[in-house]
């Protein structure tokens, strides 16, 4: 009974409706990181929402690095309550590849919890002796720049500038995760703002806002 303990992996092997989240931390070493000692919240994904996400691809046929990145993008290190959350980003303990900075994620509270426009908490402050526990239904995939933009309710006038006459460049170069790109995103304030007096192509705009690298 592991002596009385209640941690998070013991919530997890304590749940058959979790197996596929078990089975993922323990594959990739990350069980004896949420069965020891710290301050977590991790948004958990069952078993229903690992199938969609492996999309019939077998979990052992995933590449670790990946997995644990994937997994890394539903913790954060700190416990934070339902309550506690607000509508905003906040760093996960995933890292970009290049620079090894922790990923960002996307909550938004306006209705219940949802991360990154893409998985909502169905079960909310699970508690555990290191943490909590929100229960999601579906798997977070790491965020490209189009997932931001495209969730944040701040940037809707950039998405449909970029997004014109059914234009997909931007948004498939953005959506590259073999490249890196600096972003500077005008709001849906500077958008109201811009009077565009000298008529330029509203494309070449937006282009002197995106640097490679």
């Amino acid at each position: 009974d592991n002596n009385g303990s209640n941690t998070i992996v013991d919530f997890v092997k304590g749940n058959d409706n979790y197996s596929s989240l078990l089975a993922a931390l323990e594959k990739t070493g990350l069980d004896a990181t949420l069965d020891g000692s710290g301050s977590f919240t991790v948004f958990a994904p069952d078993n229903a929402a690992f199938d969609t996400f492996l999309n019939g691809t077998a979990l052992a046929d995933v590449d670790d690095a990946a997995l644990t990145q994937i997994l890394l993008n539903h913790v954060l290190n700190v416990e934070r309550l339902s309550t506690d959350l607000t509508t905003g980003y906040v760093k996960n303990l995933a890292t970009e590849i290049s620079s090894g900075a922790n990923i960002d994620m996307y909550i938004d509270t306006t209705s219940g919890v949802t991360i990154n426009g893409q998985s909502a908490v169905v079960t909310a402050d699970i508690d555990t002796d290191n943490g909590v526990i929100h229960a999601v239904d579906q798997v977070i995939a790491l965020p490209t720049i189009v997932t931001f933009a495209t969730t944040n309710p701040a940037l809707t006038s950039l998405v449909g500038a970029l997004t014109a006459g059914g234009n997909t460049t931007f948004t498939d170069l953005l959506s590259d995760t073999t490249q890196d790109f600096t972003v500077f995103a005008p709001t849906n304030d500077a958008f109201t703002g811009f009077t565009n007096p000298d008529g330029n192509d509203i494309n070449q705009v937006l282009s002197n806002h995106v640097i490679v690298g």
